[in-house]
């Protein structure tokens, strides 16, 4: 799977030179979480991330290239990175981002009955609707399966009980090792004045329509690409074409394109 190992190189060097602090996965520091969708109303918000004039974005990514993980590291880890005010240090609403990147195996199909891109759109949405499964204690998550923006509202009760991104980050990282193909994730919150928040924010649009032309892959698409609907971003990201033609082939192999 190849479809976001570009994105999250662009992404990397938008972090580039940015200071950092960073922790290693720790179950014991889960931030406690509802057991629904909890509602923080205004008069008990303390901040909100992304919220008034500021601007919020959001991407998760997916990749079988460990040697992608093993770049900065030397080794395959959980970690998460804090760039910028940790929770407890910020005043007011402030721009922010949450950037994901969680490696998973590379497995052959477990059903011969089964196509290729059909698995990878099931995996990529498992790894993306995490967001929607996590109920953080007083970090109300606004976020959409079709937009990169995700405001949060961080309540003042939840700073009084030491919420911080590192441990909201074991919480994600709780929810990512729950799926038996995940092998390490990192996740990166993000709230420097100086990052490119709106370069994150094009790069998540694009993860959208990643998935969604999945999504149509797995339905069935033509295969003369001049009359494709996703030709665009088929020629524009790797391993889409792959994907889209691997399917082809092994429901109608006498098609040439």
């Amino acid at each position: 799977m190849t479809v976001y190992d570009a994105q999250i190189m662009r992404v990397r060097e938008l972090l580039k030179g940015l200071p950092f602090r960073a922790f290693s996965y720790d179950a014991e520091k889960v931030w406690p979480e509802n057991t629904e969708y909890e509602m923080v109303f205004q008069r008990d918000v303390a901040y909100e991330l992304g919220g008034g004039r500021a601007v919020s974005a959001n991407l998760t990514c997916v990749t079988e290239d460990p040697d992608l993980f093993r770049e900065e590291q030397g080794a395959v880890m959980d970690q998460i990175r804090v760039y910028g005010p940790e929770l407890q240090e910020i005043k007011g609403n402030v721009s922010y981002a949450r950037f994901c990147e969680v490696l998973v195996r590379s497995d052959a199909a477990e059903d011969e009955n089964q196509a290729a891109d059909s698995q990878t759109l099931k995996l990529l949405q498992d790894i993306d609707f995490v967001k929607f499964h996590i109920y953080g204690k007083g970090f109300m998550m606004r976020t959409s399966g079709q937009s990169a923006r995700e405001p949060v509202r961080v309540s003042r009760k939840a700073l009084q009980d030491g919420i911080s991104f590192e441990r909201m980050g074991d919480t994600f990282l709780s929810h990512y090792k729950k799926n038996p193909k995940v092998i390490a994730a990192r996740v990166s919150f993000i709230t420097l004045d100086t990052f490119d928040y709106e370069g994150l924010f094009t790069e998540g649009g694009k993860a959208v329509e990643i998935r969604n032309s999945l999504s149509k892959i797995q339905k069935g698409l033509p295969t003369e690409c001049s009359v494709c609907e996703i030709r665009e971003i088929c020629n524009e990201v790797e391993g889409l074409r792959e994907l889209h033609f691997g399917r082809k082939t092994k429901e109608a192999p006498r098609v040439r394109v």
